[in-house]
């Protein structure tokens, strides 16, 4: 390798802590601009996200490459956001109830953005992002719960599971009950207790017919 090529490689080899900084506040700084636009109702443009946030089209698009990737980024960030880490990492009923209260309060503390998304086809198709790991932690955490259910039994109580603990559940407790987030917590904690234990109960009765 003569010296110039050998130049060009150590550029190219050069790994650099600052541009690293430097992409990934500009990426955190998109995905506040996106967090923006969704809780004033507003459509995920490359260009309305440019514009809120105070960057180039093209800045974006060399971040994510499709809107597809900008949503799903947005998603996940905002997950963590409101919700915390972990969000769909329950194994156990009692991580579910956990992960619950969490989910609660950071809709609480973010009801605007919230209620944005549950208003909207945006906001409809953002959540369905994160609905195959929501689905498959509900059946985990009730096949842990209650083992041994039949199939369809079990399917039908991972969906029920998946009603109480939703945004919509929160929302509407809050709306037509005027339950804060604790209250709204216990009442589905409540509710995933007694379908748990009806569960049990209904296995035990045929277990001894």
């Amino acid at each position: 390798m003569n010296a110039k090529r050998a130049r060009v490689a150590a550029r190219r080899s050069y790994h650099s802590p600052f541009r690293d900084q430097q992409r990934s506040d500009t990426s955190e700084r998109i995905l506040d601009a996106c967090s923006d636009l969704v809780a004033a109702g507003k459509e995920l443009t490359f260009a309305a996200v440019a514009r809120a946030a105070g960057v180039q089209e093209r800045t974006v698009y060399r971040h994510f490459a499709t809107k597809e990737d900008l949503e799903d980024a947005f998603w996940w960030s905002h997950e963590e956001h409101v919700s915390g880490p972990g969000t769909f990492d329950a194994q156990t009923l009692d991580d579910l109830v956990a992960n619950m209260k969490r989910s609660f309060a950071g809709f609480e503390a973010n009801t605007a953005m919230v209620e944005a998304m549950l208003s909207s086809r945006q906001g409809m198709r953002l959540r369905l992002r994160g609905n195959d790991a929501r689905r498959k932690m509900m059946l985990r955490c009730v096949d842990a719960a209650v083992p041994g259910l039949e199939a369809r039994t079990l399917h039908r109580a991972a969906a029920a599971a998946q009603v109480l603990y939703s945004a919509p559940s929160w929302q509407m407790l809050r709306t037509f009950w005027g339950m804060d987030a604790v209250e709204a917590s216990a009442v589905v904690e409540q509710a995933l207790a007694a379908l748990a234990e009806g569960l049990r109960r209904r296995t035990e009765m045929k277990k001894t017919r």
